[in-house]
């Protein structure tokens, strides 16, 4: 447990550096906004088809640590070197090219080692210390995002030019590697044998698709996947919106974004322990039924630094309704099938992140900003309240539930 939280607070600290610069990097080869949107997007959709292979890997080998150190934990994090590589190789569209690949190549290897890496956290994290764990492992994560993106955006404007920007791809690769070096470091039998994904002597093995005959786990990822897509909807527009109808300066948009992670870290302590106290599904329908009143309050807003009071609030909300989602798909998975279970949870949210662009973007075109954002709050609350009524909180397919209650 020790180890896996401190694989998240290093590979936190080098994923921001990736997600916050990518785009950036891309304008510098003369990347236009079609592009960027064209790669956000596919890179969604592979993501969500990774996840499936991923899960029947998983669940045919039950190697799950080998699994995240053979892709997205060796070659995934390898692929950064090639962005240090890029200037050197190729120029303007050939770059593009090349930059697209290796988002694309990322987004695979880094997915489809997701419903192994679930899995395998399941079986030695105790059930009834998930919420805590978790939140505790999410707050060291917020920390290394807040400290690394600002420290990454000063190294590459004081370095300048090209060489800026290679040594903060070699700085997300050493991270990055130093969060794979403390996973490898987490040894197999650390797994607690009542929680261990092994099937019983003699058990039949599952049929490949028995899990769409589990109602409880089809509405979680029909109602997920509603609430993504209607987040995606705005979502991607907010920084857009923040400068261009609010005036928003480079320095502002800085500031409102530094706000989301100190939510986070200020209720990510609070939010585990009502994880554990009153359960995953009462933390993700709360927090499900506030953020809703986000985008509506973007409606509203007139100055940049009204953005701020949103943003702090997206970050508390937000911790809670990730580790909510996490910690209620793990526990409505039977131990066999936890792979799979995150890998249908996540692939509906990968894929809602492609769709909600997609809309989102021409209806902001024919009928602006305002109206998309009242449509993403009440998408949000239609969701939560379908997966209020139609989920169960509690697995009904293993003896081992008990355990920890």
């Amino acid at each position: 447990m020790r180890n896996l939280w401190w694989d998240g607070f290093f590979a936190e600290a080098s994923e921001t550096i990736w997600l916050g610069y990518l785009t950036v990097y891309a304008l510098t080869f003369g990347a236009a906004e079609g592009f960027v949107g064209v790669m956000a997007a596919v890179g969604a959709v592979v993501a969500a088809l990774s996840m499936w292979p991923g899960a029947v890997l998983a669940e045919r080998t039950r190697r799950y640590r080998w699994i995240v150190l053979v892709t997205g934990g060796g070659p995934g994090r390898v692929l950064i070197l090639v962005m240090v590589a890029l200037p050197w190789m190729a120029s303007d569209n050939t770059a593009l090219g090349v930059l697209l690949a290796v988002s694309l190549g990322r987004a695979f290897l880094g997915n489809v080692a997701m419903p192994a890496w679930s899995a395998f956290g399941a079986e030695f994290v105790p059930l009834g210390l998930r919420g805590r764990y978790f939140g505790s492992r999410n707050f060291a994560r917020q920390v290394a995002g807040l400290m690394v993106a600002p420290l990454a955006g000063l190294l590459i404007e004081r370095v300048g030019g090209v060489e800026g920007w290679q040594l903060a791809w070699v700085v997300a690769f050493i991270l990055g590697a130093t969060a794979t070096g403390f996973y490898a470091r987490i040894p197999e039998e650390a797994a607690d044998p009542r929680l261990r994904a092994t099937p019983s002597q003699g058990q039949a093995p599952a049929e490949p698709r028995a899990f769409l005959k589990d109602r409880n786990l089809m509405w979680l990822t029909g109602t997920v996947g509603l609430f993504h897509t209607s987040v995606m909807l705005a979502g991607p527009f907010f920084s857009v919106y923040l400068v261009r109808h609010l005036g928003a300066s480079a320095l502002w948009v800085g500031i409102t974004a530094a706000a989301v992670p100190v939510g986070g870290l200020i209720a990510q302590p609070l939010v585990g322990q009502i994880n554990d106290r009153l359960g995953a599904k009462w933390l993700l329908v709360v927090s499900g039924f506030l953020l809703p009143a986000l985008p509506w309050f973007w409606a509203i807003v007139t100055e940049p630094w009204h953005v701020i009071f949103i943003n702090l609030a997206a970050g508390a909300f937000w911790s809670a309704h990730q580790l909510g989602t996490f910690n209620l798909t793990l526990a409505i998975a039977p131990p066999e099938k936890r792979a799979t279970y995150s890998a249908v949870q996540q692939g509906a949210v990968f894929v809602a992140g492609a769709i909600g662009p997609l809309i989102g973007g021409p209806v902001i075109g024919l009928a602006g900003y305002k109206l998309i954002f009242i449509v993403s709050g009440a998408g949000r609350a239609v969701a939560t309240a379908l997966l209020m009524r139609t989920v169960r909180d509690h697995q009904a397919h293993s003896p081992t539930t008990g355990l920890a209650r």
